[in-house]
């Protein structure tokens, strides 16, 4: 490219000034497009950066426009407010993701690899059939008594299995009052504690009672939601009342 005298620190105006309202010949020998191309006129003021989106539509740049117009995006996720909220516990929401996509490692999608042939491909707590996403929240007895005890804190109707709490919680789950935020942070952090202990006596031969689970539960959403700010309302009193927030 022809060297034209310019610096870093120039403007995109300083260089057409250079050019005297032509295109350089080497530029133009380069690249013959340019002859089709009348050279910009530019007025004394600020340079910007903008980005165009494929729809063609022109932003002030910012990393966030470029991201929204380059990833891929596809159709809206029903349960997407179940699981990510802003009153949300981080790890408990992304086991939850796992949960709703089916992808957690239990013992019906490892069967067919047959490489843990020595491993006893059995549910921990009920050991009566090997465990699934089905069978853990929550068919077996264990898991079931364990939600049963955390549905008694609830102020919203909830079912037994866990496809039925995400069904109806769904459609309103992007309210933000104070008996779903509870529904939704008690029934992350059940699906996060059932899975947890389920792999603490497989792997670390440790267990805990139905009742110390859910203990342990309690403690870690109501810890979450003393660190929430809710509005004054009987709602929120009733709230506070029942976890001694």
């Amino acid at each position: 490219m022809a060297n034209v005298g310019l610096s870093l620190n120039d403007s995109v105006q300083d260089m057409l000034m250079l050019f005297n309202g032509e295109w350089p010949q080497e530029w133009l020998s380069k690249y013959p497009l340019f002859h089709n191309i009348n050279l910009p006129m530019i007025h004394n003021g600020t340079d910007q950066i903008h980005w165009r989106t494929n729809e063609g539509v022109l932003f002030t740049y910012s990393t966030t426009c470029v991201w929204d117009s380059i990833r891929p995006t596809g159709n809206n996720i029903s349960w997407f407010s179940v699981v990510w909220f802003s009153q949300c516990i981080p790890r408990h929401a992304f086991l939850l993701w796992l949960v709703m996509g089916e992808r957690l490692k239990t013992h019906d999608k490892m069967k067919p690899w047959e490489t843990h042939s020595s491993m006893s491909l059995i549910c921990p707590f009920c050991k009566n059939c090997p465990d699934s996403h089905d069978h853990l929240f929550f068919d077996c007895p264990f898991a079931a008594g364990v939600w049963a005890r955390c549905r008694s804190f609830l102020d919203v109707p909830l079912g037994s299995h866990w496809k039925d709490v995400v069904r109806v919680i769904s459609p309103v789950a992007s309210r933000n009052c104070v008996n779903l935020v509870v529904t939704k942070v008690m029934f992350a952090a059940t699906i996060y504690f059932v899975w947890q202990e389920r792999n603490n006596r497989i792997f670390k031969k440790s267990h805990r009672t139905e009742v110390k689970l859910f203990e342990d539960i309690y403690a870690t959403v109501r810890l979450k939601l003393l660190s929430i700010t809710f509005k004054n309302s009987p709602k929120v009193d009733r709230v506070k009342n029942r976890w001694r927030l």
